[in-house]
């Protein structure tokens, strides 16, 4: 049986429901794909770019600084010891790998469980974003008003050949623009409702397809 959705036309005003069928508007949600879904798309997220230098990787001499004994100072080996200026960091950060391989079955099946909980929850809804001649965030900011979703955590899936669109959304807060075949299960469960435009269904239905 299709899962029905609210739709409405670009001056926000409802429409006929749309019927969507389909595992990815109809699927049991699945904790264990989106669990290791989020925890792959985190880890490859990651900078990694903190590293130090410990005592065998800085410049400096190995030679022995003074003899062992006589001189009335304290005993050392190198100048490239971590207590001396310049010299190597005892126990600070490497680069690690946080990489964390998640296959493509799992992350299908946790962005079909990831819509169809906004689907069953009566948080996703399609809209016909119009034409945009030039670049107007009062525009779409006043389509969202008519909604009821003016400043809510939402995110706003588009078919991404429209730069004027992309342009009129990206200042609005508490909204996350993003094209729809670059979807994922974490962004979709980041926010807590999920638009997407009429145009975009089929690009929607095709990520990891």
């Amino acid at each position: 049986m299709a899962a029905k959705v609210r739709y409405y036309n670009f001056n926000g005003e409802q429409q006929d429901n749309i019927k969507l069928s389909g595992p990815l508007f109809e699927s049991e949600f699945d904790e264990v794909s989106i669990y290791y879904a989020v925890k792959g798309y985190l880890a490859h997220a990651r900078q990694n770019n903190a590293s130090i230098k410990d005592r065998s990787e800085v410049k400096g001499s190995g030679r022995k600084p003074w003899r062992q004994k006589g001189t009335g100072r304290a005993r050392a080996g190198s100048r490239r010891s971590p207590i001396w200026v310049g010299g190597g960091v005892v126990f600070g950060p490497k680069r690690k790998e946080y990489n964390f391989k998640v296959n493509k079955k799992q992350k299908r099946k946790a962005l079909y469980s990831a819509v169809s909980k906004r689907v069953s929850e009566d948080r996703l809804i399609v809209i016909d974003k119009g034409e945009f001649d030039n670049p107007s965030t009062k525009l779409f900011a006043f389509t969202l008003k008519s909604i009821g979703l003016f400043k809510k955590d939402v995110l706003l899936l588009y078919a991404g050949d429209d730069k004027n669109f992309y342009k009129s959304c990206r200042n609005i807060s508490n909204l996350d623009i993003l094209e729809a075949n670059k979807v994922n299960a974490y962004e979709v469960l980041k926010k807590d409702w999920l638009i997407v435009t009429k145009d975009a269904l089929p690009a929607l239905s095709g990520v990891f397809g």
